[in-house]
């Protein structure tokens, strides 16, 4: 039967010690989302409100500013800068707190429950108390040149932003990000007509501050009202009272967790100004700096919307753990950030001072030569903002918060130092974010299964860097670069866009390496083969990628098609490991144009020698589906001398799905990728290996499969049937074919045995199992097996097994159906060859319970159960990617 091992868990999560742990890991959260965002919604999708949100709030705020230089007399609008500027600072704060606990909160939760109650409640009283205390500090701060209506107008203000936070983080929590923007602007809006109608109205600065208060407080009773229902719904039972201090504990472990990251991470981004402002006294000269960072902080604006999307997806869902659902809609969103940001950095900084005048006062665009360097501090910025929502849904967060905080210490003290110089100032924000933003994408790769080396970045940083170059060539001519940037703008959306698939079967695309029909082939690819040809019986479109062999053509056998690739290699076809290596070669330089071709659901990537994997998921945005019958690399890299455990090691890690044939195999791969999600599913036996007891049976020995040493050891059984030759009957006939032959038969006739060996050659079909039926025993001398499917078929036919005591096998051949002897014990298999070669009855006893041992091997079921993980994997990352779910295809 199918084997689940479940995601490994995250250790940060207290989801398991909840009642509310329920639902899968990969469920949708349907009865989370709100009515704006149904359970299959897009990150870009949810994403467009909030950049559109941001924009239209950075707007509105900027012109609110060019009106009351206007309307306002000199003293009164400084200290509503002044005000406004620590209002910034205050909402800076609760933005990045409050929310962010609630929305990990209300995403981990069932609406209605206990743990959801206590976690709004909790949130409540948190933003009432920061608020109290944010309220002092900053009338304190001011109290010096601000009446006592600004003073009034700055209290409310802060309470209202601190309850306004609380509704945000639910609508977050829910993922209505439709929602979520409109109340960021509508307090704009608010805030817009209230100030214009204070000021006309004689109130001065403290109306304009007041504006804040009210256009903060219209949107908190719009958040509130939301998330009222889940604040008063009562049907989830009552928690005792450890529960809830349990629950609380937890509240207020992720709320040390999200918030440190969180404050953290906006002081290190503006870290440079608040230095730089304090060394110089709140010199003017610094306005040109300020006044860039409204461009240069366009990608951070983008990203924050990506991670205000993404988190709660992060967070699990009910359940403890983080499962490759949440792994790919990271992965979405960290494709995004990268090719959006790219772009939006190499527009910006390449833009002309005509082109930036459009949006800054000239004498501020005459400084643009600061723009390259902050915005690459603010794509800098970006990527921090997106890697670190990791460590904040899963932990660990000792490591971002420790990369954080040293970065503003030496950050604080490099500004210091270059601060009486815009241009060094710039460049040591970049040098300083730049260097926090890589190590926190090397955090984040090692955290998320499939991120890639370079967690995805390689392409898109390459295309904007060329993109940049283009745009800097025409920078002189800004018509000419409105147009480039145009182009470079549609192309990133283009890179982007959603993928769509065209109507038709499901379609597979399997890189399976080895045809079953060439010459030397093993189990590996009849077990491929097995499956696939079943899926095609089920309605599916199987494509087959395969190294070429001589005599090999595109063909379709059993429904499947079979692709050799490349498909012309000339006498090349003929060197012993060259089909092999153009396979792989092809593979990594045409998948892409294959995948175009194919247009498959899911890419399946086949494990082959001598390196396993190539890294499938780095090189296509298809969901993949590795199906790992063998770990061979370590042997063959002893064997070659050549680094494939390496690359296997890469190869492993680089998947979110996995299929082993055994349990064995299936802790092996859990041990080395504990994020992977690792289905167990085994080889099945022909039915028509049951029907075989009517075969009458000789007294020779057999043994079938691949002439190989190195895994199959052929030749430790040539060994060890010379010793026993003399005291047996019953010759040893070996059936198969290899790259060893030659050598193995050289073997025989060197130990004198040749006219006791009988070579088949390659036998199949019905006449496999009438050969094994007809043996008294079945030797499978193999130094390392992954199932061992010619011992299962022994078994199957009624014939007793002889082998080593290796994992896989051992589970397989049990004492009742054969005898296993210490691996590579060369004299104990000679002797248990030499026992049981001359006792027909205890052989024949054995072989009795072979079919019942195996009788559970049914290869239905194992293509059912792995068609099953398919269509999980690729309808799971549909959801991840595509604006809308598409219906699911009928087989």
């Amino acid at each position: 039967m199918p084997r689940t091992r479940p995601p490994a868990g995250s250790g940060d999560t207290p989801a398991a010690a909840s009642p509310d742990a329920t639902a899968s890991p990969d469920a949708p959260p349907a009865a989370d989302a709100g009515p704006d965002t149904p359970a299959g919604d897009s990150i870009g999708r949810g994403a467009v409100p909030l950049t559109a949100s941001a924009v239209l709030v950075g707007a509105g705020n900027y012109g609110l500013s060019l009106m009351l230089v206007h309307l306002l007399p000199a003293p009164q609008f400084a200290v509503y800068s002044a005000l406004s500027s620590v209002l910034l600072s205050v909402g800076t704060l609760a933005g990045a707190t409050v929310p962010w606990v609630l929305a990990r909160e209300v995403a981990a939760s069932a609406p209605g429950s206990a743990r959801r109650r206590l976690s709004v409640r909790s949130c409540l009283w948190l933003a009432l108390g920061l608020s109290l205390l944010c309220s002092a500090a900053a009338c304190g701060a001011v109290a010096s040149y601000a009446g006592p209506g600004p003073l009034a107008g700055l209290a409310a203000a802060c309470l209202m932003i601190w309850l306004n936070s609380v509704g945000a983080g639910y609508l977050q929590g829910c993922r209505r990000f439709v929602s979520l923007a409109g109340l960021r602007v509508a307090e704009v809006a608010v805030r817009i007509v209230v100030t214009v109608a204070a000021v006309l109205a004689g109130w001065g600065s403290a109306g304009a501050i007041g504006a804040f208060a009210i256009g903060a407080a219209v949107t908190s009773v719009a958040g509130l009202l939301a998330l009222q229902g889940d604040l008063t719904d009562r049907r989830s039972a009552e928690t005792t009272a450890r529960e809830r201090a349990a629950q609380r504990a937890g509240l207020w472990r992720h709320a040390g967790t999200v918030g440190g990251i969180q404050v953290l991470a906006c002081v290190l981004f503006t870290l440079d100004v608040v230095v730089a402002a304090a060394v110089q006294g709140g010199s003017a000269d610094l306005a040109p700096y300020q006044a860039l960072l409204v461009l240069a902080r366009v990608p951070l604006f983008l990203s924050t919307a990506l991670a205000t999307v993404v988190f709660p997806r992060l967070v699990p869902a009910r359940a403890p753990g983080r499962g490759p659902g949440r792994s790919e809609a990271f992965r979405v969103a960290v494709r995004l950030h990268w090719i959006i940001g790219a772009t939006v950095t190499a527009v910006i900084a390449t833009c002309p001072d005509e082109v930036a005048g459009l949006v800054l006062p000239q004498h501020y665009a005459a400084s643009a030569a600061l723009l390259p360097p902050l915005v690459l501090a603010g794509f800098a910025s970006a990527t921090i903002a997106v890697m670190t929502v990791v460590f904040q849904a899963w932990g660990p967060s000792r490591p971002v918060i420790v990369t954080l905080s040293a970065a503003c210490l030496l950050g604080g003290a490099g500004y210091a130092l270059t601060s009486a110089h815009l241009p060094a100032l710039a460049w040591s924000s970049a040098t300083v974010t730049g260097a926090v933003a890589v190590l926190g994408t090397v955090l984040a790769r090692r955290r998320v299964a499939g991120l890639g080396p370079a967690a995805g970045a390689a392409g898109p940083l390459v295309a904007g860097a060329a993109g940049a170059g283009v745009l800097m060539l025409l920078r002189p001519h800004p018509v000419l670069w409105a147009v480039a940037a145009l182009a470079v703008a549609l192309g990133a959306l283009y890179a982007a866009r959603p993928r769509r698939r065209r109507p038709g079967p499901y379609r597979v695309l399997h890189l399976g390496f080895e045809d079953p029909l060439q010459p030397g082939a093993g189990g590996g690819s009849i077990r491929t083969h097995e499956i696939n040809r079943r899926f095609a019986v089920r309605g599916v479109e199987v494509t087959v990628l395969c190294a070429p062999w001589p005599g090999s053509t595109v063909t379709v056998r059993d429904g499947v098609r079979y692709l050799p690739l490349p498909t012309r290699l000339g006498p090349l076809v003929h060197k012993r490991f060259a089909p092999q290596l153009a396979y792989y070669a092809a593979v990594l330089t045409r998948l892409g144009l294959l995948v175009r071709r194919h247009d498959p659901d899911v890419v399946v990537e086949e494990f082959g020698v001598p390196f396993s994997s190539v890294c499938v998921p780095h090189l296509t945005r298809r969901p993949v589906v590795g199906v790992v019958q063998a770990l061979a690399a370590e042997a063959k890299a002893r064997e070659y001398r050549l680094p494939f455990d390496v690359v296997e090691r890469r190869g492993v890690a680089s998947h979110s799905w996995l299929v082993a044939v055994s349990d064995g195999l299936g802790a092996e791969l859990g041990r080395r990728n504990p994020a992977a999600h690792i289905q167990v599913v085994p080889n099945g036996v022909d039915p028509a290996a049951f029907s075989r007891c009517t075969v009458p049976r000789g007294d020779h020995l057999l043994y079938l499969g691949r002439l190989e040493t190195a895994s199959k050891g052929l030749d430790l059984l040539l060994r060890a049937y010379a010793r026993v030759a003399p005291v047996v009957t019953g010759d040893l006939h070996i059936a198969g074919h290899g790259p060893h032959a030659h050598r193995l038969r050289a073997l025989a006739d060197e130990l004198g045995i040749s006219d006791r060996v009988h070579w088949l050659g390659h036998i199949d079909g019905p006449d496999r199992f009438d050969l094994l039926a007809s043996a008294r025993l079945v030797c499978v001398p193999s130094r390392y097996e992954t199932f061992g499917m010619v011992a299962a078929e022994a078994l199957a036919t009624g014939t007793p097994v002889l082998a080593f005591d290796i994992p896989n096998l051992c589970d397989l051949v049990t004492d009742d159906v054969g005898v296993r002897v210490p691996p590579g014990d060369l004299d104990a298999y000679a002797k248990a060859l030499a026992a049981l070669a001359t006792d027909p009855a205890h052989c024949a006893a054995l072989g009795a319970n072979g079919p019942a041992r195996v009788r559970h091997l049914d290869w239905e079921r194992a293509a059912e159960a792995q068609l099953a993980l398919y269509r999980r994997v690729s309808e799971g990352a549909s959801q991840a990617v595509n604006p809308s779910p598409r219906p699911p295809r009928q087989h």
